[in-house]
């Protein structure tokens, strides 16, 4: 595409920012498309039209107690599944040393990402799933006990991959 001049710029803003035609209009008026127009506006920094409709912008939007609980719920249970695929690899003897590494890691990842969605700045309650109420520290202390299983369900796997290999 060609480049812009400034007065091209300007017109798009004006029609950006100020009229009520959608992104694909404004980008066929000027022969351009809706995403290089929203990303012209995201790169000069132009009034978000989401604000100037009123509506609330969808960037940077905060979780709800219960959005957090939920996705920890989930990142929950995708542990617990990766642990009992690993636990299955190493009774089926087809869990290596690099496949335990690898997946030990991607469990520590998972972990992190349950700390950060339990932990709420400014707020003093978590939702819970049954939607009782319970504070931070509640939360922090679930996810130190999923940490506790998580470290006895590694030290099992490895005391089995020991003993195996002391058997050999």
């Amino acid at each position: 595409m060609a480049a812009l001049d400034d007065a091209t710029v300007a017109l798009i803003k004006i029609d950006y920012e100020e009229s009520d035609l959608t992104l694909d209009a404004i980008g066929k008026k000027f022969g351009r498309t809706a995403s290089s127009i929203s990303r012209m506006a995201h790169e000069r920094g132009w009034l978000l039209r989401s604000l100037r409709m009123g509506r609330r912008p969808r960037i940077n939007s905060q979780l709800s107690n219960m959005g957090r609980a939920l996705i920890a719920h989930r990142l929950c249970g995708v542990i617990n599944k990766k642990l009992d695929q690993m636990e299955k690899d190493m009774e089926n003897g087809e869990l290596s040393s690099a496949d335990l590494e690898r997946d030990a890691k991607t469990i520590t990842s998972m972990v992190a990402g349950v700390q950060k969605v339990t932990t709420i700045p400014d707020e003093d309650k978590v939702s819970k799933l049954d939607g009782v109420q319970s504070s931070p520290a509640d939360a922090a202390d679930e996810v130190a006990r999923l940490q506790r299983e998580i470290i006895e369900r590694f030290e099992r796997i490895e005391k089995r991959r020991h003993a195996e290999r002391g058997s050999e």
